[in-house]
């Protein structure tokens, strides 16, 4: 072993490099301009981003809804001003990408590490979502609804009180989708009734008038038309139609009112109805006959002066 040592340690540094035979050796001063390629394909980055709206960024809708779900909180938070950027400048993209904004979004409301920023981001962004119509937005607002509900029932009160808040304005945005949800109304009243509801008394007090306005709306008067029935003769190929709505009474409470004016107006309205002559004769012998029990002090002095008027009245 120590021979070999010696001899390793008696090598010159400088030693001259031994060349095999049939070989040249380089000079020091020449340069090498050979050179290698290599292809490289790119699978993911071949389609053209032209027509793609990205957000400011240059990421898209896509990108961004991942980025939702990122495990690192800083992530989310730029993800939710992405997409509330994104889609304040392109609206059109919110009912046509509600199948992926729905749950990227919704998932969020539950999140016990977000801060009162980000809180204020998101629930932007959620009114952002409730700009569509219920037509758009039902076959979604199932999901959105389980989100929120499940974010009322959360451990952390900040999380309970967000969902509230995202609740009102649900309740306000689509009363006619929430009237049908019936989890809506027992988790409401269990969260209410508790002793986990939310500290502020203005959220709460907006919720209630909210699920008032939804659960407590009074039946609209109907308003009905005149009742028509149509009958078709084969013979004469004539469809009759026939108005089966009874007119209003021709004497209403106006005709014996102590004004002498409203007592005029009413008999114009019965002449102006177009009514046959026998009517008309009916009406005169009506009048004298009453004028006679009135005359005997059958009646009294009000109907009296009351019959005189009509008389008058031609």
């Amino acid at each position: 072993m120590g021979k070999k040592q010696n001899k390793r340690r008696k090598v010159k540094d400088f030693a001259k490099v031994r060349l095999k035979v049939g070989k040249k050796l380089k000079k020091p001063t020449s340069t090498d301009t050979n050179f290698k390629t290599k292809k490289v394909v790119l699978v993911d980055q071949l389609s053209t981003s032209a027509n793609i709206c990205v957000s400011h960024r240059g990421l898209t809708l896509d990108e961004l809804c991942r980025q939702l779900g990122h495990y690192n909180l800083n992530v989310r938070k730029d993800a939710i001003i992405g997409v509330r950027q994104l889609l304040s400048s392109h609206p059109e993209l919110i009912p046509r990408h509600l199948c992926l904004l729905i749950p990227a979004v919704g998932r969020l409301i539950a999140d016990d590490k977000m801060d009162t920023v980000s809180y204020a981001q998101l629930r932007a962004l959620l009114l952002l979502l409730c700009t569509s119509s219920s037509r758009v937005i039902s076959a979604h607002f199932a999901l959105f609804m389980a989100h929120t509900l499940r974010a009322l029932s959360h451990l952390k009160l900040s999380v309970r009180a967000f969902a509230t808040s995202v609740l009102t304005v649900l309740m306000n945005s689509y009363p006619e989708l929430c009237i049908n949800c019936g989890d809506l109304f027992d988790a409401f009243l269990t969260m209410f009734a508790g002793n986990r509801k939310p500290s502020n008394k203005q959220l709460l007090v907006d919720a209630l008038l909210a699920f008032l306005n939804v659960f407590c709306k009074q039946p609209s008067p109907r308003h009905e038309g005149p009742l028509h029935v149509a009958t078709f003769s084969i013979e004469s190929a004539r469809v009759t139609r026939i108005n089966l709505t009874p007119r209003p009474h021709l004497f209403g409470s106006s005709l014996f009112d102590s004004s002498h004016q409203l007592q005029k107006t009413a008999v114009l309205r019965v002449r102006q109805q177009n009514l046959p002559t026998e009517f008309e004769t009916e009406f005169e012998k009506t009048i004298e006959t009453l004028l006679v029990l009135a005359k005997r002090g059958n009646l009294p002095k009000k109907l009296h002066d009351s019959i005189d008027s009509l008389r008058l009245t031609k």
